[in-house]
């Protein structure tokens, strides 16, 4: 009887434990996730932002700009003497890019959504752009560039 007793409490010991390490582990487990969503975003979206503010540093060539009462970063360039703009901004919960002529007005839905971000902000500060996203957890990530022909 007694061993009966015994067996039956250490296998009860035992569930009690697992179920513990296996709440321990799913803990663990989501906060990594959310760390890494989280370091996803910010690394793509500025990263995205950047490297786009590289291709078109020219003379002249970046500058925030307004669109329809949001920022907007504007990346100019000619093409066989006709001048178009890339404005990058963040319209509808995602980053969009629009690629159009100088000059022509377009709607901020026309970009080509680029990736979620729940808020964009572009302002010029100096010769450089303070860059400001935020995700849909609320986290922010702040990036500073400073194009080597300075801003428009």
């Amino acid at each position: 009887m007694m061993d009966t007793v015994a067996a039956l409490a250490l296998t009860g010991l035992f569930v009690l434990l697992s179920v513990g390490v296996l709440a321990l582990g799913i803990s663990v487990y989501n906060g990594t996730n959310r760390t890494s969503a989280s370091n996803y975003f910010q690394r793509t979206a500025l990263s995205y932002v950047a490297n786009q503010v590289r291709l078109g540093d020219s003379r002249g060539g970046v500058e925030v700009r307004d669109l329809k009462g949001m920022s907007a970063l504007a990346l100019k360039s000619e093409i066989d003497g006709i001048g178009y703009v890339t404005l990058l901004y963040c319209y509808g919960g995602q980053l969009r890019e629009m690629f159009t002529e100088e000059g022509l007005e377009q709607e901020p839905e026309s970009g080509v959504p680029i990736m979620p971000v729940a808020a964009m902000s572009f302002e010029a500060a100096g010769d450089s752009v303070d860059v400001i996203a935020i995700d849909g957890g609320g986290q922010r990530a702040r990036l500073v560039l400073t194009p080597r022909s300075g801003l428009s």
